[in-house]
């Protein structure tokens, strides 16, 4: 049992998995974060957008 345990943490197989992960997460906490600290002035910009395109079809 305890070779087993050994060979599981000398093992690098799911080790990429892991730090792809955890680099995701990271990513998504800190978008969460601006889009919640930025939120007004996303939204904004948005409606901004969508009014530029509204006028320049014509509407």
């Amino acid at each position: 049992m305890f070779t087993l345990f050994k060979r599981f943490l000398r093992e690098e197989d799911g080790q990429d998995f892991a730090e792809y992960a955890l680099i995701l997460g990271v990513v998504g906490v800190v978008a969460i974060a601006v889009i919640a600290r930025y939120r007004n002035e996303l939204i904004a910009a948005f409606e901004a957008g969508i009014e530029v395109l509204r006028m320049a079809r014509g509407g």
